[in-house]
């Protein structure tokens, strides 16, 4: 292509990555979250995702040998500036934020300034380290500071990059082929349910604890009220109480059950003659809301859960019409919408009664077949990589020579965009992750969305220079950019070469079943990926039997709770009205009538 059609690509990609990620934000992202917070994690989504897009037309203009002018070189401008924006807003920007969000500061300056400190931990090692850069830099001219901060963040986002590929490598095509067989999925998800419930109750416990305690410490307040500061804090702490206490209803469906006094929490400090009130209130704050933000991430993962082994139980039971309706619920989408009309619905419902009746099982089983074979290919290349003269990548040999544009972009896309699925597929279910995610109709927090992106802006450029060097095109835009750290002792060089034989391994492991125990061997449980419960056969079958009765009960609460809003439905006319409790007590506290703390224990 000329170099009016590679700007018109950069344009057209850039239009397309935009558009999808705001698409994908304004799904995900609660109300609540902040601009700056929705910009950052907006421009991380297009970055990453644009330098992923990139890569393929990079190659292609590669293999064409385009001749292009330093000066007129629009490829290799839109590098330098593409990673560079990504580099500050993964490495500063998006800590800087995660921080400000969790911070229990009562005012813009004092967040930001809780932030800089939890931080402090990081900044000092930055700091210790840009020393060490400038000694070495005065002793050697030739290493400049730019390939440091490539080859560091290279080499970060290549040691995690093999730990989630080697995993996703292998479950990946295995957890398609189970999707297949719902009986076995069925098995996996009882045992992970047994678990999850017990994790959201614990979160739910948490709250509530923190509820009572800043409740407490709300009504005891009187003496520092002259205090503007004081005040104002009391005043937020107030707002985001009543916030804890509406959500924790909602959770529990206004279930009574926040102790009096409760100090579950490690029993915080107050404030005092030797405490700073303001900074107890701030840290109270901070605690109130990530407790608020678990116990919200925690539902979400189990509704997720619950609907997943409900629509799994129906096609087992060949339930296809329940299935379909389980398959097909997205409330506030457009599809949703589209589907209140009587024509789009049954025809919709056609499609997917099709697809569980007739074409799921065979079409995961195929797609996990294939994705079986493309991992094979890419350890194999993997596993031969640091040679020169020998190679076992078979998706060399599509690049040995040019097949025109649109060709080369399907046979880049393709590896590419399964070495990224296999990636991210991996990210959150490493524990290190926490309850970090993506949670649909609106649910996504901004903690978790700005992680989201930094993590995926770290992966990226490390991704995709291993994916050049697994196809062997050398001479690329991009490669010229990323190739300033070669001369980065330890970090450059042949470590991008050696290192990833490393996946080959971790696959291995994952195969036979053995990487925890492995990564438990060596001290690295940070590195440790969520797996189905590990217990002997009989625990195991209480497992199956607890997680079982688990899904029964949410399947008969689901139940009582459409028949009682279809009841109240058919009354309506009659002007009689019959709502479950819970209904009723949410509708008073958003009428105002039932006050926010309705649920706290009697005073003496």
């Amino acid at each position: 292509m000329d170099l009016s059609g590679g700007a018109g690509y950069l344009l057209l990609g850039t239009l397309l990555v935009g558009t999808l990620s705001s698409l994908a934000l304004l799904h995900f992202a609660q109300r609540e979250v902040s601009w700056s917070a929705f910009i950052t994690t907006w421009l991380g989504f297009v970055l990453s995702f644009g330098i992923i897009a990139l890569v393929p037309y990079d190659v292609s203009a590669t293999l064409a040998g385009e001749e292009v002018q330093p000066s007129e070189n629009v490829v290799g401008s839109s590098w330098e500036l593409i990673y560079w924006a990504t580099f500050v807003l993964c490495w500063v920007l998006c800590p800087l934020f995660i921080e400000y969000e969790a911070a229990g500061g009562f005012t813009t300056y004092g967040r930001f300034r809780a932030s800089l400190r939890r931080n402090a931990y990081w900044c000092l090692g930055y700091l210790a380290v840009g020393m060490i850069l400038l000694v070495w830099l005065s002793m050697d001219g030739r290493i400049g500071l730019r390939a440091w901060c490539i080859a560091a963040s290279n080499a970060w986002g290549l040691f995690l990059l093999t730990v989630l590929m080697g995993h996703g490598l292998v479950a990946v095509p295995r957890h398609l082929w189970r999707l297949a067989n719902p009986a076995e999925q069925l098995a996996i998800l009882y045992c992970s349910a047994v678990t999850m419930d017990e994790a959201r109750l614990s979160t739910q416990f948490e709250l509530q604890d923190l509820i009572s305690e800043a409740r407490g410490e709300i009504r005891i307040r009187s003496a520092q009220v002259g205090d503007p500061s004081l005040e104002r804090a009391f005043e937020i702490l107030q707002l985001t109480l009543e916030e804890c206490e509406l959500l924790h209803c909602e959770l529990t469906n206004g279930a009574r059950g926040v102790r009096e006094g409760g100090q579950g929490c490690g029993n915080r400090p107050v404030g005092g003659e030797d405490a700073s009130k303001l900074d107890a209130l701030a840290e109270m704050f901070r605690a109130l809301k990530l407790a608020a933000l678990e116990a919200r991430r925690a539902a979400c993962r189990w509704n997720e859960m619950v609907r997943r082994c409900l629509m799994l139980e129906d096609l087992e039971e060949h339930l296809y019409p329940s299935a379909v309706e389980l398959s097909t619920y997205w409330e506030g989408s457009c599809l949703h919408l589209c589907c209140r009309v009587p024509a789009v619905r049954s025809a919709w419902h056609a499609v997917v009664s099709t697809w569980l009746k007739k074409l799921r099982a065979p079409v995961l089983r195929v797609s996990a077949v294939f994705c079986g074979c493309l991992s094979a290919v890419i350890v194999l290349g993997q596993l031969t990589m640091f040679s020169k003269s020998t190679s076992l990548s078979a998706l060399s040999l599509l690049f040995q020579t040019g097949h025109g544009f649109w060709v080369t972009q399907v046979c880049c896309m393709v590896p590419l965009s399964y070495m990224v699925c296999t990636a991210y597929w991996s990210v959150f279910r490493l524990k290190i992750a926490g309850w970090y995610g993506l949670y649909s109709d609106h649910n996504t927090d901004a903690s978790s969305l700005l992680w989201c992106a930094s993590t995926l802006a770290r992966l990226a450029a490390p991704l995709c220079y291993h994916f050049l060097f697994l196809i062997r095109v050398k001479n690329t835009a991009f490669q010229e950019m990323m190739g300033q750290m070669n001369v980065v002792p330890v970090l450059g060089g042949s470590f991008n070469e050696v290192f990833p034989v490393l996946v080959g391994f971790i696959c291995l492991c994952n195969l036979l079943n053995v990487y925890s125990r492995m990564v438990q061997l060596f001290g690295l449980e940070a590195l440790e990926i969520e797996t189905v419960p590990l217990a002997p056969a009989g625990d195991t079958n209480d497992l199956l039997q607890e997680g079982r009765r688990l899904i029964e009960r949410e399947r008969r609460r689901r139940s009582e709770d459409r028949n009682l809003l279809e009841m109240v439905d058919r009354s309506g006319e009659s002007g009689r009205t019959t709502m479950p409790l819970r209904f009723q007590i949410q509708a008073l506290i958003e009428d105002g009538t039932l006050p926010l703390d309705w649920n706290a224990a009697s005073p003496p």
